[in-house]
């Protein structure tokens, strides 16, 4: 296995480089290939991706790539799995919200041993390796004590396929649970601050893996917990994330919730 600190490496550069063609390209927020009431498919997501690929690639080129705006690909044999989300919370991005970000991980047969998450317009990069702490600019970060869920800020998500009881249960019961529930649209993003003590858990009913690769590594290294709660096709998951005091407490709420696998959003008609 190649050494967790050269894949830290080029995950951080690869992430940096996909943030800053964005930041270069603000002006092109309304640059989309299409808007939709549950989503916008961006130009930037695909040219954000690009630079991040080309990144990976000029350094690793056996290895293979799974990114969000090419998922339906197939991959290569290879040990090695990079995996891209270009510009997680595209919506937020869109409107001029600054709560966005660029995600890579690199996987070794399954598991993730390097991974990174920039968020450009509030300048903090996320990192972590499989034998490393997680940090933030560098600087070591840790989960939060918070031990008592009604005490806890969760934050979630607001999956708009099905805007009936299936789009509000979870919400209904992160809002019952904790003391107070947040969307704020950026699942990495979230995670990241979960890992940096300033959320106690996110949860979201209908991630997918590039949502979550590298974000949960870095919330595992600064002594959070993370779970897929279920795996449904395409690449989609039930996931949660806590500071670990909350996990169980947070999973014996949520889990009862989860019926049979709900359609993949973003095949959803226009």
């Amino acid at each position: 296995m190649l050494s967790s600190l050269q894949l830290q490496a080029i995950a951080t550069l690869a992430a940096r480089r996909a943030g800053e063609h964005v930041l270069a390209n603000l002006h092109r927020r309304g640059d989309a290939n299409s808007i939709l009431r549950s989503d916008v498919k961006h130009k930037l997501d695909v040219e954000a991706q690009q630079t991040a690929t080309a990144v990976i690639s000029s350094s690793f080129p056996g290895h293979a790539v799974l990114g969000e705006e090419t998922c339906d690909a197939p991959l290569p044999e290879s040990d090695y799995v990079w995996i891209i989300d270009p510009i997680d919370g595209t919506i937020n991005f869109f409107h001029g919200l600054p709560w966005w970000c660029c995600s890579v991980a690199a996987r070794f047969r399954g598991q993730a041993i390097a991974g990174a998450v920039f968020i450009p317009e509030l300048n903090q990069m996320f990192e972590a390796t499989f034998d490393g702490p997680a940090l933030c600019n560098g600087q070591p970060i840790r989960v939060s004590q918070t031990d008592r869920i009604g005490l806890a800020m969760l934050a979630t998500g607001a999956d708009k396929w099905d805007l009936g009881e299936h789009a509000f249960k979870f919400m209904r019961k992160v809002a019952e649970i904790a003391q107070r529930p947040r969307i704020l649209g950026a699942a990495a993003v979230d995670m990241c601050m979960v890992a940096a003590g300033k959320l106690d858990g996110y949860f979201e009913s209908g991630i997918y893996v590039w949502d979550m690769a590298a974000a949960s590594l870095i919330v595992e290294r600064a002594g959070g917990t993370c779970e897929i709660l279920k795996a449904y096709p395409d690449h989609r998951l039930c996931f949660l994330a806590t500071n670990g005091l909350l996990h169980a407490a947070c999973r014996d709420a949520l889990l009862p919730l989860l019926g049979p696998a709900q359609p993949d959003r973003r095949k959803s008609p226009g």
